[in-house]
């Protein structure tokens, strides 16, 4: 479109391949049963750290209320952060060795907890972008790419993305495993449709799923409703990446600027499809027992584990002596976690050490996966 100059003299694959390598690692960070997860680690370090000591000292007087806040907070996206940017990785301490631009693309909060603290928050984001440990590596990013805490451009087309790979993924797997019928789905779009405010170019759109529907009910398919859903799914990720695109070239000079506020499918068709299909979601998926179930025995997974290594961690190079139990306990945690706390306290102050030993376990539990996870808990405490 000749909008930008810089497009004229660099290759497409130049800004493609950081959109690419952002879209394959920005959740690398998510412990365990997902955002659920997240919660279950925040709550536990509210309910619990302040009845830990060492020695005489309880351990929220040794943080600061930074490093504190960062436990309390504790989020995936600043986790996608420490993992890519500071993880050793073929003998050097330098993460995966990413460059400014994909690590400033996954971050979709360029806030630290201590803002939240001292109300230091002007554009309004909810959770939390890096942690005290990866405050310098922060700093460096937002300023070689002049971010001034606003998000990266190609943020908002990452996020974009991630509406358009899930949102209507949600709803084939919900029909999948029988959480939510197909009449469910279109009663809710019907329903939808009926508001004042709905353009005719998304009511076309949203009925598509049901001509979709008849089609394959004439063509005596065995899974009419699946099939019909998959089919719309294909055809409104089209609309939703065509919009993305739209909105992108369209408000440009704001991305590049800073000055963008919103996401790139405010005041589009595909904004309110995703307005449409969250509906749904939030009444019939979300709350489902097939889906809270699993959640809520993640949680006691999560708890469980930070009951074992949390209390072991704190001791642990601090000069206290561990009994025979907390040693073996230590041996659990993989090696490569404890070089990496080795690594990073080198020459640091107490208070932080332990800051980075209480890392240390959150580090270890958010790189399981839901499995390993539930077989490491079967094992410790069934």
């Amino acid at each position: 479109r000749h909008v930008d100059p810089w497009f004229e003299s660099h290759s497409a694959d130049e800004f493609s391949d950081v959109l690419l390598c952002a879209g394959l690692i920005h959740d690398i960070g998510n412990p365990p049963f997902g955002h659920f997860g997240e919660y279950a680690i925040r709550e536990w370090f509210q309910a619990h750290l302040h009845e830990m000591y060492i020695g005489e000292r309880r351990i929220t007087d040794i943080l600061t209320p930074w490093q504190l806040q960062d436990l309390y907070s504790f989020e995936g996206n600043a986790q996608s952060l420490r993992l890519l940017s500071t993880t050793p990785y073929l003998g050097e301490n330098h993460g995966f060795n990413l460059s400014c631009s994909v690590l400033g693309t996954i971050m979709k909060y360029p806030i630290c907890s201590n803002d939240f603290i001292n109300d230091n928050n002007p554009r309004g984001y909810r959770k939390i972008g890096y942690y005290y440990s990866e405050k310098d590596v922060f700093e460096d990013i937002s300023m070689t790419l002049g971010l001034n805490g606003a998000w990266h451009p190609m943020s908002y087309l990452l996020e974009a993305a991630d509406d358009i790979a899930y949102r209507t993924s949600d709803l084939e797997d919900a029909i999948v495993k029988k959480v939510i019928t197909f009449q469910h789905i279109v009663a809710a779009f019907r329903s939808f449709c009926l508001k004042d405010d709905i353009s005719d170019s998304v009511r076309y759109h949203m009925g598509q799923l049901e001509q979709y529907y008849h089609e394959e009910v004439s063509r005596e398919h065995r899974k009419p409703e699946l099939t019909a859903v998959q089919r719309w799914s294909r055809y409104i990720q089209d609309i939703m990446m065509q919009d993305a695109v739209d909105a992108f070239i369209i408000n440009y000079d704001k991305l590049i600027n800073g000055n963008f506020i919103g996401d790139l499918f405010d005041d589009t068709p595909s904004g309110n499809i995703i307005q449409a299909i969250a509906a749904v979601s939030e009444e019939h998926i979300y709350t489902s027992s097939i889906k809270t179930i699993p959640e809520l025995f993640g949680r006691r997974v999560i708890s469980s584990l930070l009951d074992q290594f949390v209390p072991t961690a704190i001791l642990f190079d601090s000069g206290q002596p561990l009994t025979f139990i907390q040693r073996r306990t230590m041996d659990t945690i993989s090696g490569f976690y404890k070089s990496m706390y080795q690594d990073s306290s080198q020459g640091k102050p107490e208070g932080e050490k332990l800051y980075l030993r209480l890392l240390l376990i959150t580090d270890y539990i958010s790189g399981m996966t839901d499995s390993y996870a539930k077989r490491l808990y079967q094992e410790l405490f069934v």
